[in-house]
């Protein structure tokens, strides 16, 4: 059985923290993580500094026509045309997601070239100045590591083949004395070293700043489903599961300024267990809890379809608040939850309305128009069920006031 990819990330998480100092790839879920997180910082850096170096490798080709007399009228449409295309092509490429996954690959290959390109330029050139060339050449791998940022591993690649050209250039350039080639060899290797150890702890602070990120976000996670539970023990009724009376209340003032706005009908439902205290006498306190569990689970089923706040109130008496909600619904809502607790057919030998558990219920709607204040829907919804008891209990009363409805 494989891991969830959630699980993995959070494994190699833990084990990111424990790599040896010289070793930058992440375990594979992570390593896939970074890179798609920092694609579009990545994929935009590309695009803008790539804009940026083949404008200002253009620039220099102003200076050739002066320090590369000789051979320019071999060079200049490398220099202006050739290598810029090749770099505008690049920049062009990273906008087709095909490439994405290689796209890295395509830029130090392009910025490899225009290394490559410029050596070339002053190795067949034979006039003293061209061997002020190799100040461009460190220029253009510095840009490499520090402009675009390419990833170090690529940037090696870049480095060792840069240089393999150069030394090979270098050994082959009879105007220089030895002591001068060796000597910008050693100013370029130098530069090279230097930019790749810079590189390689800019990438290395990366990935530490990426790994501490995804724990302060795990953290901030965490801290907000303890939020959450700690929400839910505070506004849940520890035996039956449905919502306090506390939570009834915050509830009751939101969709009561709502109904307001929406100009839309509430409805709340009272609901009493029927002898509940004969219950308790005669079956016992356990029983009693288990029969008040059942009642809540059905009442709570019905909340949930239709987007009710069923909450204890209190002892046997339990409250739905309906938003949205007319008195033809609420009524059918009503008969349908007291047919349900009925069918449960928890013996009540001890009722005096039903040999079952049965339950009295209340209804009381609010129209939009009805400028009260929220406590009014729970008198009158109590007041309702007040009549549902006088009336034989295992029933359902509606008022709109203190008085129930006519017929």
């Amino acid at each position: 059985m494989t891991d969830h990819p959630a699980s993995r990330l959070e494994q190699e998480l833990a084990s990111a923290e424990k790599q040896p100092w010289f070793q930058l790839r992440f375990p594979p879920v992570l390593e896939q993580s970074f890179l798609d997180s920092t694609f579009e910082q990545r994929m935009r850096r590309y695009r803008v500094f790539g804009a940026l170096g083949i404008v200002v490798f253009m620039m220099y080709g102003l200076i050739d026509k002066y320090y590369l007399a000789d051979v320019y009228g071999r060079i200049w449409m490398w220099r202006w045309l050739i290598l810029p295309g090749i770099g505008v092509a690049s920049i062009l490429s990273s906008f087709w997601p095909r490439l994405h996954r290689w796209y890295e690959y395509t830029v130090m290959i392009a910025g490899t070239t225009f290394v490559l390109g410029l050596i070339w330029f002053f190795s067949i050139s034979r006039m003293p100045t061209a061997q002020h060339y190799y100040g461009g050449v460190m220029l253009c791998l510095v840009f490499l590591m520090f402009g675009l940022r390419i990833p170090f591993r690529l940037a090696c690649y870049s480095s060792v083949v840069s240089l393999l050209y150069l030394g090979w250039v270098l050994v082959d350039w009879p105007f220089l004395q030895q002591s001068t080639r060796s000597l910008i060899f050693i100013l370029v290797i130098s530069c090279v070293l230097l930019g790749l150890l810079g590189l390689f702890q800019l990438e290395k602070e990366a990935r530490r700043s990426y790994v501490l990120s995804q724990h302060l976000q795990r953290d901030h996670r965490q801290l907000q489903q303890g939020f959450r539970y700690l929400q839910q023990l505070s506004s849940a009724d520890g035996l039956t599961g449905l919502h306090n009376r506390r939570y009834f209340d915050q509830q009751l003032q939101t969709v009561w300024e709502a109904r307001l706005r929406q100009k839309s009908d509430i409805a709340l439902l009272f609901f009493d267990v029927d002898y509940f205290k004969k219950y308790n006498d005669s079956q016992g306190h356990q029983m009693g809890d288990d029969a008040l569990i059942k009642v809540a689970r059905v009442i709570g089923r019905h909340a949930d379809a239709c987007h009710g706040c069923a909450a204890r109130y209190g002892g046997e008496e339990f409250v739905l608040l309906l938003s949205a909600c007319n008195l033809r619904q609420a009524g059918q809502l009503a008969e349908q939850i007291r047919q349900d607790v009925e069918a449960l057919a928890l013996p009540h030998p001890t009722s005096q309305c039903s040999s079952v558990v049965t339950i009295s219920i209340g209804l009381a709607v609010a129209h939009s128009s009805i400028s009260q204040k929220p406590e009014w829907l729970v008198r009158t919804a109590d007041a309702a069920l007040y009549q549902a008891k006088k009336q034989g209990r295992n029933c359902i009363v509606t008022m709109h006031s203190c008085q129930p409805l006519p017929g």
